[in-house]
């Protein structure tokens, strides 16, 4: 008797599954229902590429991701819901100098500098402790007093689309098998219209300099700019780094007195939701260090910078640091270049080689 009660339940179990199927499912990345115009005219050329994201406003971490090279004119396949959308010029793979983190939330999505690598030799004038005032905030190296130079990053256009909602799709990736020959009928385009513009400012510094046919090199390092930008908002982001001030153009090198210029890409200067860069108060610090022509006497000079001579000119995307000769600009002593004998008509005091801090 057992073993026919085990043989009848087991058959009407076997019966009872055969009746239940599995609801097979397939993928809609074929259709593409949502159309995406992109107008460069604001840029100073047409990319050769283009990347969109699009993310869920409710933080679920829903997002699509598309790099291609139809930078005109592309179509989208977004589900059903409420997204941010940013679009930026070529592919992130392209960008040597800066990084995107955080593209799954809208309120994190940031793009960022890197970290130079490799890092420069350690100097406490250039990237040490004298290089940032205290409480900047500029991030240092895991169990180090040295500060982390990042790298300068590259020029980039970027929009952002605000309160995107795709009406017409799928709630998510899949629809079910018995849909896929008649879920294409059901689509709806819509199109979307996206105009990027520059988000990397230029830096330039001019600074004027006494006794500049002494001076061998000049390297430098600036702090207090902008990390990257949060790409939601468009907006500077609050961090502050460090930056290499490396590539100098001196003028007037055989003259008492001369100059010497640079420009690099930037990320403006911090700000926070509520302030514009152009009404954020500078909170700078450019240090310069001069080799002199002796080939071993070093000069270090670092200037806090307040508005009487950084400028920006917001409708030009532009901060411009200006030293003038009448400011406490660096004034470079008299030192006989390397390998002469010293021998004039006038005596100059002997002097030890080394360091000379000077601060203002």
């Amino acid at each position: 008797m057992r073993g026919i009660r085990y043989i009848v339940l087991s058959a009407a179990l076997l019966l009872s599954l055969s009746g239940c199927r599995r609801m097979l499912w397939v993928y809609t990345d074929e259709y593409r229902q949502v159309e995406l115009l992109t107008d460069w005219s604001l840029c100073e050329e047409r990319p050769g590429g283009m990347t969109a994201w699009f993310m869920a406003d409710d933080r679920s971490g829903t997002s699509r991701r598309l790099t291609t090279a139809e930078v005109d004119r592309t179509m989208l396949n977004l589900p059903r819901g409420k997204f941010t959308g940013v679009v930026v010029d070529w592919s992130p793979d392209e960008y040597g100098g800066q990084e995107f983190v955080g593209m799954s939330v809208p309120d994190e999505a940031l793009v960022r500098v890197r970290e130079a690598d490799p890092q420069p030799a350690a100097d406490e004038d250039l990237y040490g402790a004298k290089s940032v005032p205290v409480g900047m905030g500029v991030r240092r190296m895991a169990g180090s007093d040295r500060y982390i130079v990042s790298s300068v990053p590259e020029p980039m256009c970027a929009d952002t689309l605000k309160n995107v909602r795709i009406v017409t799709g799928a709630e998510g990736d899949l629809i079910p098998w018995t849909q896929k020959d008649t879920y294409g009928q059901t689509l709806i385009l819509q199109t979307l219209e996206s105009q990027p513009r520059p988000i990397t400012w230029r830096l330039r510094i001019l600074v004027y300099v006494r006794g500049i046919n002494y001076m061998k090199s000049v390297r430098g390092s600036i702090a207090g700019l902008s990390e990257g930008n949060r790409l939601a908002e468009l907006r500077h982001s609050e961090d502050p780094c460090l930056h290499a001030l490396n590539q100098w153009e001196t003028r007037n090198a055989m003259s008492e007195v001369g100059t010497i210029a640079t420009t690099i890409y930037t990320f403006g200067l911090p700000e926070d939701a509520g302030t514009k860069a152009s009404e954020a108060l500078p909170a700078l610090r450019m240090n310069l260090q001069f080799l002199l022509r002796d080939n071993k006497t070093v000069l270090n000079y670092h200037y806090d910078l307040g508005s009487d001579v950084v400028t920006i000119y917001e409708d030009q995307m532009v901060v411009r640091i200006d030293i003038p000769i009448d400011y406490p600009c660096p004034d470079l002593p008299y030192v006989d270049g390397d390998g002469e004998a010293g021998f004039d008509a006038v005596v100059t005091p002997w002097e030890d080689g080394g360091n000379a801090d000077i601060r203002f």
